[in-house]
This record gives structure tokens, sequence and C-alpha cells, in this order.
């Protein structure tokens, strides 16, 4: 049977799981692609003999459509240690989970990272969220802001600051945390069921591995797409390419779409900055935690450590990559963030050697509510065109892989 032709637009996770969804209904969908390689989000970059993620970004092992869509073993993950390592402007401190290392139960219970009553509340919602369900997870919480959740748990001031502002500001890309709580509940549950971890060959491995699963799809890369009318879709280069099946929509969809200009996605952006030290800097796969606000550090980890392919040439040193608190756009923050890092890592003046920077302006979609998942219909916004990416539902890879699927689901039925 002759299928009529379906075009997808963007080549990210979402994308590229729509494409396998309508492969497998027996489809060969045309993937458009602005720039020059699968991934969106997801890409690695290798410079001066390092892998270097563009936005430090880490899958979570226990993500429902991760497991769904990716072969973990072929990925050679490699997992960060549960805890950290937290810097405040007097103080440096270390703290392992005691359910994952109970050999570090003393060590965590007298830690400075808050208080015991804290540490009783942690273990306590740890455990109550691995007995719930993803969406309950998300019920009652999609307009709650984290940090109020955080209040009305009793946590205290400390434990916000030197815990839960770093690193979950580091995930959500907002140290306020007025990320709905439902997000919170979520990642705290993916955490405490899996591991965070990294592929071997880079971020990018993600993408790559999604795309090897393509097999009549064809991929055009360097393809920027201008509108969408109707069935048709207007290259940059003017060309027009008929989509009779229909049209997924797998990037910010208002620039190519005039009806949906007045509704643009607010994003939440990044500044990542990579440094190669001389001198091995020990941190035990542990993430750095920085709880000083005249730091612009608001975390940083020793990524060789977790995955010494990484360092392509196996080089001594350390590979260190660094989250900036806020997104900063001016040259001289290199320099400050130097100087902090040195500062912190308690590293030799002249030990480390700067090695790229990524400003990430669309890393997170700012969304309130959010959601887990969705009718398929919800992201048609055409006969045949339906939305997909993480801006359907909430920041993360989770997210971005299910919109696909639900997106090319919504194709399908129409």
């Amino acid at each position: 049977m002759s299928h009529p032709n379906i075009i997808i637009i963007g080549a990210g996770a979402a994308g590229l799981v729509a494409a396998i969804e309508l492969e497998k209904a027996g489809f060969s969908p045309l993937l458009l692609e602005a720039t020059d390689r699968v991934g969106g989000r997801l890409k690695t970059d290798e410079v001066d003999g390092f892998l270097l993620d563009q936005g430090f970004q880490v899958l979570l092992t226990e993500y429902p459509e991760v497991n769904r869509y990716l072969d973990l073993e072929a990925l050679k993950l490699k997992t960060f240690r549960s805890g950290g390592h937290v810097h405040t402007r007097q103080m440096h401190f270390r703290f392992a989970d005691p359910m994952r290392e109970p050999a570090q139960i003393v060590r965590s219970a007298l830690s400075a990272v808050g208080t015991l009553s804290d540490k009783i509340k942690l273990a306590r919602l740890g455990f109550k969220l691995r007995t719930k369900s993803i969406e309950d997870c998300f019920a009652g919480y999609a307009e709650v802001r984290t940090i109020d959740y955080l209040w009305s748990l009793g946590f205290s001031e400390q434990i916000v600051e030197r815990f839960f502002r770093p690193f979950f500001g580091g995930i959500f890309l907002e140290r306020e945390l007025h990320t709905p709580a439902a997000m919170f509940r979520f990642i705290f549950k993916m955490f405490g069921a899996g591991s965070a971890a990294l592929p071997a060959g880079g971020i990018e491995a993600i993408p790559k591995q999604l795309a090897s699963q393509l097999k009549t799809t064809e991929i055009r890369c360097n393809t920027p797409v201008r509108n969408v009318s109707g069935t048709t879709v207007t290259l940059a280069d003017g060309q027009e390419v008929d989509a009779p099946g229909g049209i997924i929509i797998a990037c910010p969809p208002e620039q190519i779409l005039p009806q949906l200009a007045g509704t643009p996605t607010e994003w939440k952006g990044t500044t990542n900055l990579y440094f190669y030290s001389n001198r091995r800097l020990k941190e035990n796969r542990l993430i750095n935690l920085v709880s000083d606000p005249t730091s612009l550090i608001n975390t940083f980890c020793v990524l060789d450590e977790v995955a010494p392919s990484y360092k392509v040439n196996q080089q001594g040193g350390s590979l260190i990559s660094v989250t900036l608190r806020d997104m900063m756009i001016r040259e001289s923050v290199i320099g400050q963030a130097e100087q902090d890092l040195l500062r912190h890592s308690r590293l030799p003046n002249d030990s480390l050697k700067f090695l790229a920077r990524y400003d990430v302006t669309q890393s997170l979609p700012k969304l309130s509510p959010v959601a887990y998942r969705h009718d398929p219909t919800h992201c048609r916004v055409a006969d045949r065109i339906f939305l997909a990416g993480d801006h359907q539902l909430n920041g993360s890879l989770d997210a971005a892989l299910r919109s696909g699927r639900l997106a090319a689901e919504g194709l399908l039925s129409v």
C-alpha cells in the first residue's frame, strides 16, 4: 500500500521518536532538521580531545520513555554517586545518600547540609514518593511552586539553601524554585529509583541511538523551515514540499505556524563552561553544589571521574564542567567563574585551562502548569498538524520522548 508523505520538522528526541512510531505503522516520513545533525538540545562536541556536552546534562535511568526507546546497556552508562559536595562561603562538606551507601549513614547524619529533622523528612519524602505512581506525583501539584511545597513539608532554610536551591535549581535552571512541585516530585522519584548517568560517548549518543533505529525515514539536515500552510511546508530557500499525510512540528512552533505567534513558548537558558585542570581534582563522582551568593557558580563536576571516555585521548588531569547560577552573556564572566572555581576547588592558580563556553538560550521550556501525559488529540493544532516537544508536557527528556510518541499516535488516528 502506498502511504501519503508525512513530514516531521525537528530531529531532536521528540522528532526522532515520532519517526520511529510512524515507521512502525508502515510510513516513511521525511525528517527536516535546521542544524547540521540530529539531536536538538542533546549535542556533544569534541574540543581539544575532550567530549563537551552543550550544556551540562545527565540521563535519568528510570525515565519510563527512556526505558521504552533506549538500549541503556549499549550506551555504556557511567553513573554519578547519590549525594553531593556542598560549598558555602565558610565551609565545604560532602554527604551521600545513606539508602544507597549504608556505610555513610553516620557521616550523612552529621553532615551540615541540614538539620537532623531535615534528613528525617528527606528520607520520609523519598520513601513516600517511591510508593506513588508518576501520575500521583503530578496530581494536585501541577501549579504549586516547589519552594512553597518544601516550606509546607517543614524543611529548614539551611537545607533549602545548601541543597535544594543549588541541586534542583541546576535541574530546573532557576534557583527561586518556582517550577511546579509536580516536577520536583517526579524528578525526586526518578533519582530515588534510578541513577543519574552519562553515556560513554556523550549526551549526543542518545539521539544517535534513536536515529540508528530508523530504516525508511529520510533525514535532511541543514534544512530550516520557513513556515507551514495547510499541508505544505515551505523551506527557508523557498522550496515547497507537500505533506498530504500530515505534519508533526517537533520544535518551537510559533515561528513556522503564524496562527500560534501570539502564544510563544517561554524558555529558560543556561551558561555552561568547561575547564581542564592539569591537577587531578578528586570528587568521587559527586556533583558540587555551591551555596555561596558571592559566587557565579551554581554547580560543577569532574566529568572524567564519572565517564573517563570524556577524555578522548586519556589525558591526565581533570575535565570540569561548570554551570553558572544564571545565564550570563558578558565575556568577563569566564575569568570571574575561573576565580570562583579555583576558590571552591582549592586548585593552584595556574592549574586551569579554559576550553569552551555554551550559552544555551532554549534549555528548558518555562511551563506552569505542567503535565505528565495528555490525550494525543491535545497536541493537534489543525486537521493533520500535530505538535511535539517537551514544551507540550514538562521540561524533561522523558517528556520530549513521550510527546513524540503521542504526536505520532494522534496523527495515525485521524
